[in-house]
């Protein structure tokens, strides 16, 4: 369980510096990935998820 946590330690500090070393050479398009992309793509997952758990329960309850 260590060597998992350690791993995932050292993967997020490498996303980190790769993530940072893009922002700081593209500053248009880290804007629009922070403030345009980031939050479709969370909306984008709710509504996907939502979708999943929702549609099966109305199927089987016979609301569908």
């Amino acid at each position: 369980m260590a060597m998992l946590l350690k791993r995932l330690s050292r993967l997020e500090a490498q996303m980190d510096n790769a993530i940072e070393k893009f922002l700081f050479h593209h500053h248009v398009w880290g804007f629009l990935m922070i403030f345009i992309g980031i939050p479709l793509i969370t909306l984008t997952a709710v509504c996907l998820f939502t979708a999943a758990i929702v549609f099966p329960l109305g199927v089987f309850s016979g609301l569908i």
